[in-house]
């Protein structure tokens, strides 16, 4: 009997150091890989566009092509409304001081004394 305690004991003590020992390296292992992802995952969803892309994607659209083109000619029609405002302001500018020129002629004129008309004198005689 003392044999079959013997054994049944040795048996226990082996069974259960054997599954304790690699079971404690087993969930080690599996423990390390489950709490640490080392796949690289990029920052973007499944799906997602860069902003990079969306900026060239916007830009080549026809509607944003349109619109860049209905500025232009915003701006070209701005740009030929100032020179026409420029040019209007130069002539005026021009004939005022024509005008301005032709009154100070005319004042000239008028203030420059005709030859004055001297009276004329008879010859007195001296004695």
């Amino acid at each position: 009997m003392k044999k079959i305690l013997f054994l049944s004991v040795l048996f226990l003590l082996i069974s259960c150091g054997s599954e304790s020992s690699e079971g404690s390296i087993l969930s080690e292992e599996n423990t390390a890989v489950a709490k640490y992802d080392t796949i690289a995952i990029d920052s973007f969803s499944q799906g997602a566009v860069s902003a990079d892309i969306a900026r060239k994607i916007r830009i080549s659209s026809e509607s944003y092509q349109d619109s860049l083109r209905e500025v232009q000619k915003k701006m070209a029609a701005e740009l030929l409304l100032k020179k026409e405002a420029e040019e209007k302001g130069k002539a005026e500018k021009i004939l005022e001081e024509n005008k301005k020129k032709s009154e100070a002629e005319k004042l000239k004129k008028e203030k420059a004394p005709s030859s004055p008309e001297i009276p004329a004198v008879d010859k007195v005689e001296m004695p």
